[in-house]
């Protein structure tokens, strides 16, 4: 199980920030007290092991739905559309498209050949620093620098990649040489 630090910052980072989507789809029935239902789902969210939990507001949405069906169970009469709108469950999807998805992967891919690319000491400082999350003065005892040759270091790779970014997203221009008309300077 999470600390409860740990699972108060989940729930901070993955719950409370869509939980309006929760919220809208329990609007949709008139007879449901929404707060009740959220925070029944909170109480439900804090004794559960959310360590495996890969689509955070997707297992919150099916807890409070649950907790919808189990109020319906109790209740004498129920509404035939209120049962309708849990059988049509639709909560906005978090999973991103297959669009998103290429985009995400072509970005990684622009990434890593930009970092390739890096002269070596910038590609090993960067990855160091960067990718492998590293404190200044663990990379420059990994990597044989002085802390002040690792920032310097950072500070070109972070040069070099938003350059190259910057290039990515300028139009290509198709001269050959500066012209003056029709004639090349020399």
């Amino acid at each position: 199980m999470l600390a409860d630090q740990e699972r108060s910052y989940w729930l901070a980072k993955h719950i409370v920030p869509h939980e309006h989507l929760v919220r809208a789809w329990l609007a949709r029935f008139p007879d449901i007290e929404a707060d009740d239902i959220i925070q029944e789902g909170y109480v439900v969210i804090s004794e559960a092991d959310i360590s495996r939990v890969f689509n955070p507001i997707g297992y919150f949405h099916t807890i409070c739905r649950n907790l919808v069906l189990k109020h319906y169970r109790k209740a004498q009469i129920v509404s035939v559309t209120a049962i309708a709108d849990i059988l049509n469950d639709t909560l906005a999807d978090q999973t991103p498209s297959i669009e998103e998805t290429l985009d995400a992967r072509a970005e990684l891919q622009f990434l890593d050949q930009i970092i390739q690319n890096l002269p070596e000491t910038c590609r090993n400082v960067f990855i160091c620093r960067k990718i492998n999350g590293s404190p200044q003065k663990q990379c420059a005892r990994e990597l044989g620098l002085s802390e002040n040759s690792v920032e310097k270091q950072l500070a070109r790779a972070l040069a070099l990649i938003a350059k190259s970014y910057g290039q990515r997203d300028m139009p290509q221009r198709k001269t050959t040489g500066p012209t003056r008309g029709n004639r090349r300077f020399s």
